[in-house]
C-alpha cells in the first residue's frame, strides 16, 4: 500500500477527479464505447484498477451479467464509485470496491476474466509488477483492456 495521505487530501482529489474529469470523459466517450464492446459476451468477471470516481461503469450498464471489482488506493474514490455505478444502472451486488494497489492485486490466480485500467499506469508506482499482477490474476485467455497516455519503454 501507498503511504497514506492526509484525509483532506484524498476527499479533495477524488473530488476534482469526479468534477474535472467530465470534459475528458466526454471526448473519449466514443472511443471508450468501441474499446468496451470487446467485453460484451467475454467476460463476466471484471477487475478495474485504479477504478477512482468510476468513469467507465457506464460502459457495463445494461448487461447484468457483468461483475465489477474496482480497486483504487484512496478509499475516498468509493463514494464517487459507487455513485457512478448506481447511476449508470449496475446493480449494487454486481459491484465491489477494495482499497488496494494494483501492484498487489488482492484476487486470486486466474480468476478474472478482463483486466480494465484506463489512465492508471502513470501512478502506480511500478508499472512492471502491476503488468506482472494483471496477468497473474487473469485467466487463461482473458483481457486486459486498457487505455493509456504513458509512452512505452
Amino acid at each position: 500500500m501507498h503511504p497514506p495521505r492526509p484525509d483532506w487530501y484524498e476527499e479533495f482529489y477524488a473530488f476534482l477527479l469526479d468534477t474535472g474529469m467530465q470534459s475528458y470523459e466526454a471526448e473519449v466517450a466514443g472511443y471508450k464505447s468501441q474499446l468496451f464492446t470487446n467485453l460484451k459476451g467475454k467476460a463476466e468477471t471484471v477487475l478495474e484498477i485504479g477504478i477512482g470516481t468510476g468513469p467507465n461503469l457506464k460502459y457495463y450498464a445494461g448487461d447484468n451479467d457483468f461483475h465489477v471489482f474496482g480497486i483504487d488506493p484512496n478509499r475516498k474514490m468509493e463514494k464517487y464509485a459507487r455513485a457512478a455505478a448506481l447511476n449508470a444502472g449496475l446493480p449494487p451486488e454486481n459491484f465491489k470496491f477494495t482499497r488496494a494497489v494494483a501492484e498487489a492485486l488482492p484476487v486470486s490466480d486466474a480468476s478474472i476474466d478482463a483486466v480494465v485500467g484506463t489512465l492508471v499506469l502513470c501512478s502506480v508506482k511500478d508499472v512492471n509488477m502491476t503488468l506482472k499482477e494483471v496477468m497473474r490474476v487473469l485467466k487463461p485467455g482473458g483481457i486486459y483492456l486498457f487505455m493509456e497516455h504513458v509512452a512505452a519503454k
